[in-house]
């Protein structure tokens, strides 16, 4: 991977010092009056062997067809949000961070290719027969959307302060909507606009 690909949800990067290390930064900027926001990565992860690509031998934490599974321009897989394992295994590193370590805030990144099962970094959208339609054939990720407005929903409940952005680089409607106030509303805080 490039480095920005993650495979550790629920750690710290040893090179960087421990968890206890990682929690006295925190306490330290806090005493300082100085949040805390982490970025973090629930639309893609890594090949790498290290990480949870055919975790099993099977796509495991993937969608098995490429099409869906694959996000080729960063050499990376997606995450498969039909599947209600994957959901509590991103939502439940979000809770994580915010129970153990305080951290105040997460920057949610790559959220666009998250909200079109089309997307494509280089190109803007990928091309027919690249990617595969939702059951309306349409191009929105249904099951991605449904999962960012349950996280959304949960992390706001059971953490009031914490804020959570959407890096999202399209013209999604509703971004920092909630569903009952805007079709198409994902329950973020702010949006991280890369355009």
């Amino acid at each position: 991977s490039w480095g920005y690909q993650v495979a550790g949800y629920y750690a710290c990067y040893s090179l960087l010092g421990s968890p206890d290390d990682f929690k006295f930064l925190v306490d330290t900027l806090h005493r300082g009056g100085i949040g805390v926001i982490m970025d973090f990565v629930p639309a893609h992860f890594c090949k790498d062997a290290c990480s949870f690509a055919s975790f099993d031998g099977t796509p495991t934490f993937e969608y098995e067809d490429p099409r869906e599974g694959e996000q080729r321009d960063w050499g990376t897989k997606v995450f498969n949000f039909r599947k209600n394992e994957v959901r509590s295994f991103l939502l439940g590193s979000v809770l994580f961070w915010a129970e153990r370590y305080h951290v105040d805030g997460f920057r949610f990144d790559a959220v666009s290719s998250m909200l079109y099962r089309n997307f494509c970094s280089t190109e803007g959208f990928k091309r027919e027969g690249e990617w595969i339609k939702n059951e309306h054939g349409g191009n929105a990720n249904l099951e991605a959307i449904s999962f960012l407005r349950d996280l959304n929903r949960v992390v706001h409940q059971r953490h009031p302060g914490v804020v959570t952005i959407a890096e999202e680089s399209h013209a999604w409607g509703g971004v920092t909507w909630e569903e009952s106030d805007h079709h198409g509303g994902l329950g973020f805080d702010l949006k991280w606009d890369m355009g």
